[in-house]
C-alpha cells in the first residue's frame, strides 16, 4: 500500500525529472574556423579573434597637455579634488520619475499621510491647520520616496570639473566600443561622426584613434555653450594654439533639423540627462533617422543606466519600417528581450580599465564600468556567427574555466569549460577570455531553464 507520504514523493518526481534534465551541460562547440586556426598555429587561444581591446586605455599627451592648458588660472589639483565629488553625484543620478508614476505615489502617500493623522489626536485641530500639517508631512515623504532630479548646469567652472573628472572614463569606454567595430567591421570607413550630448569631445578623440583618415566631419551637439567651447578649446590644444586642424569640426546646442545622414552616430552619457521618457525616446528616434550605419549609446554602469539603455534598445528593435529596421551589433549576440533585465535585480555593464590623470600624483591604473549598446542599421547579416557574450569575470579554477555569458538564444548559460569535456583548443580560448569578450564556441543546447539563470546571477 502507497502511504500519502509516498504519494507525494511520486507526484514530485516529474518536477525533479525535468530539474535535472533542465542541468546537463549544454552542446558547446568551438567554432570550426578558429579551431582549424589554433590547430595549425595561425592564432594562439588568447588572441581569438572574440577578444576585446584595447584592455588598458590611456590618454594621448597632447590631451593631457591640452587639459593643463585650458585649465587657465584655475588650480588642477582643485580641479581634480572637486571633480571627485562631481563624479559621484554624476554617477548616482536616476532617470526623472514619469508625471504618470509621481501623481500615483503622490496619493497613495497622501492616503497614507491622512489616515495616520486622522488617527492621531490631531484630528480634533481646527481644518487649516490640519491641512497644512498633511500638506508638510506629504513633502517630507515626497522627499525621502521620490528622486529629486534636476538638470546639471554645465556652466564654465562645471565643465571643467567635468573634464578633469570624466574625460578619461569617457574617453576609455569609447575607444573600446569604437575598437569592436573597427575589429568586426573592417570595411566600415565613416566619412562623418555626430556626436549628441558631446560635452569634451571624447568622441572625436575616440574616433581619431581609428578613422583619422576617413572622418572628414565631427557634428558636435551640447546643450551647454560652456562645454562646447571647452571640447573646442581642447581640440586646438588651448589658448594660443593651433596643434590641431579643426577643419570639418562644429559644434551645435541644438539638434539639428535637417535629414543628413552620419555613419557614426554617438550619445555617450546623455540620457540620464533628458527630462523624461518620451523625451529620451524622441531624441533616440531622431539620433536613429539620422544613422547610416552606427547607433552607439553609453550610460553608467548602474541599474539606472542600464534601465536606459535597454528602453533605448528595445525601442530601436520595435520599429516596424523596414526601411529603418536594425539590429544589436554589440553586446548582445541576440534581437530579444535581455535575460538579464527580465531575471535578474542587477545590470548588464562592462569594466574598462585606464589610467588616471597624472596631475595630482603618478598615473594610476582605474576601472570604469558601463553599459552600452551597438545598433547597426538594417537586418543582421546571415554570416554573424552571433557568438555568446561574457556578461560576468569568468572563475578561473584549477583545471576549468567557469563563463557565463549571454547567447544567441536570449538566455543566459553559465559553462564549465574543461580540456576533457570540449577540447583543449575551447578551454583554452574561455581561460584566456574576459569580462566582454565573445567566446567563439556554438551553443546549441536550449535547455537553460529559470533555475540556470537564477544560478548564473547568483
Amino acid at each position: 500500500m502507497i502511504t500519502s507520504r509516498h504519494s507525494k514523493e511520486i507526484i514530485k518526481l516529474p518536477n525533479l525529472i525535468r530539474y535535472f534534465s533542465s542541468k546537463l551541460k549544454p552542446n558547446v562547440k568551438l567554432d570550426e574556423e578558429i579551431s582549424t586556426n589554433i590547430e595549425n598555429a595561425v592564432i594562439k587561444p588568447r588572441n581569438h579573434p572574440g577578444r576585446v581591446k584595447p584592455r588598458v586605455v590611456t590618454l594621448p599627451d597632447n590631451v593631457l597637455k591640452a587639459m593643463v592648458n585650458v585649465a587657465e588660472d584655475h588650480s588642477v589639483k582643485a580641479l581634480i579634488e572637486n571633480g571627485h565629488a562631481f563624479e559621484r553625484h554624476l554617477s548616482c543620478r536616476l532617470a526623472p520619475t514619469e508625471q504618470g508614476e509621481l501623481k500615483n505615489i503622490k496619493r497613495a502617500l497622501l492616503q497614507e499621510v491622512l489616515t495616520a493623522e486622522t488617527k492621531s489626536n490631531r484630528k480634533n485641530d481646527d481644518e487649516e491647520r490640519f491641512q497644512q500639517v498633511v500638506k508638510d508631512k506629504l513633502q517630507k515623504k515626497l522627499r525621502r520616496v521620490v528622486y529629486n532630479w534636476t538638470a546639471v548646469n554645465y556652466n564654465g567652472y562645471n565643465s571643467l570639473l567635468y573634464l578633469f573628472a570624466r574625460f578619461a572614463p569617457d574617453y576609455a569606454a569609447l575607444v573600446r566600443i569604437f575598437s569592436e567595430i573597427n575589429t568586426r567591421d573592417v570595411s566600415f570607413q565613416p566619412k562623418s561622426l555626430f556626436d549628441f550630448g558631446s560635452g569634451t569631445g571624447t568622441a572625436t578623440w575616440a574616433a581619431n584613434l581609428y578613422w583619422k583618415k576617413s572622418v572628414f566631419e565631427y557634428f558636435n551637439v551640447d546643450s551647454s555653450r560652456d562645454m562646447n567651447d571647452l571640447a573646442q578649446l581642447l581640440l586646438q590644444g588651448g589658448r594660443g594654439t593651433k596643434s590641431v586642424n579643426l577643419k570639418g569640426t562644429f559644434y551645435r546646442q541644438f539638434l539639428p533639423a535637417n535629414n543628413v545622414a552620419y555613419d557614426l552616430v554617438v550619445c555617450a552619457y546623455t540620457l540620464l540627462e533628458l527630462p523624461s521618457l518620451r523625451s529620451r525616446l524622441q531624441t533616440i528616434l531622431n539620433l536613429w533617422n539620422k544613422t547610416a550605419s552606427y547607433l552607439v549609446i553609453v550610460e553608467h554602469g548602474t541599474n539606472a543606466g542600464f534601465k536606459v539603455v535597454n528602453e533605448v534598445r528595445d525601442f530601436i528593435l520595435n520599429i516596424k519600417d523596414e526601411t529603418n529596421i536594425g539590429h544589436v551589433f554589440s553586446p548582445c549576440p541576440h534581437d530579444m528581450i535581455c535575460p538579464r533585465f527580465l531575471t535578474d535585480n542587477t545590470p548588464c555593464n562592462f569594466e574598462v580599465s585606464f589610467m588616471s590623470l597624472p596631475f595630482s600624483g603618478p598615473s594610476s591604473l582605474k576601472t570604469e564600468r558601463y553599459s552600452y549598446v551597438i545598433l547597426k542599421k538594417g537586418k543582421r547579416n546571415g554570416n554573424d556567427p552571433q557568438w555568446p557574450r561574457i556578461v560576468r569575470p569568468p572563475l578561473l579554477k584549477s583545471r576549468h574555466a567557469i563563463c557565463r555569458m549571454c547567447t544567441a538564444v536570449g538566455k543566459l548559460e553559465e559553462v564549465i569549460f574543461t580540456a576533457s569535456k570540449y577540447g583543449k583548443a575551447a578551454y583554452r580560448c574561455a581561460r584566456s577570455s574576459e569580462w566582454g569578450d565573445r567566446l567563439p564556441v556554438e551553443i546549441e543546447s536550449d535547455t537553460c531553464s529559470k533555475h540556470d539563470q537564477d544560478d548564473n546571477n547568483s
